[in-house]
């Protein structure tokens, strides 16, 4: 949670071009993306360690195609150095984006397949207890998400903030 990737450099740069709602409406569809993965790590991880080979590299290509996109569209925008924080209207879009970058993310379901088994107990109801779990890691990744968000736009708004080009940052965020 505490090692930025692609969903802090996305809800990052949401931040700084749009403000913190913005931000929020990112992390928002990031933690339902984190939810998928949950769900399909507790509910079928029989099934999908069956079929790990066939559609893991799959998810890994598009979830890399698409990740790549957003680093080159940050690369290639235009400056925004005369747009005000927070002129957005909708946040669909954003809400969205964290979406598809979290559930393309093939890494956060080997992640939480690799992470539940360790911490559940068969003996109790699995489903209760992956419930809790996942709650809390939706809640703590929304958190280091949103704080990093934060930091972006302090850092964008302090005396070296014109020094900054946040597409260029969030978009070696997203490729790193």
């Amino acid at each position: 949670m505490v090692t930025p990737g692609p969903s802090v450099a996305l809800a990052s740069s949401q931040a700084v071009k749009h403000g913190p709602k913005a931000a929020i409406a990112t992390v928002l569809g990031d933690a339902l993306g984190s939810v998928v993965h949950i769900v399909v790590a507790v509910v079928s991880l029989q099934a999908l360690l069956s079929v790990a080979s066939q559609v893991l590299p799959i998810l890994q290509i598009l979830g890399c195609v698409y990740i790549l996109y957003l680093a080159y569209a940050s690369f290639t925008a235009e400056p925004h150095a005369d747009v005000a924080v927070g002129q957005m209207r909708g946040y669909r879009s954003t809400f969205i984006s964290g979406f598809f970058a979290c559930v393309s993310n093939p890494k956060a379901i080997v992640f939480f397949a690799a992470l539940f088994p360790g911490f559940i107990a068969p003996d109790l109801d699995v489903t209760f207890q992956s419930l809790i779990y996942g709650a809390i890691f939706v809640v703590l990744d929304a958190a280091f998400i949103v704080g990093y968000a934060i930091l972006a736009v302090a850092a964008v708004k302090s005396r070296f903030g014109n020094r900054l080009n946040m597409d260029k940052l969030s978009g070696f965020g997203l490729w790193a």
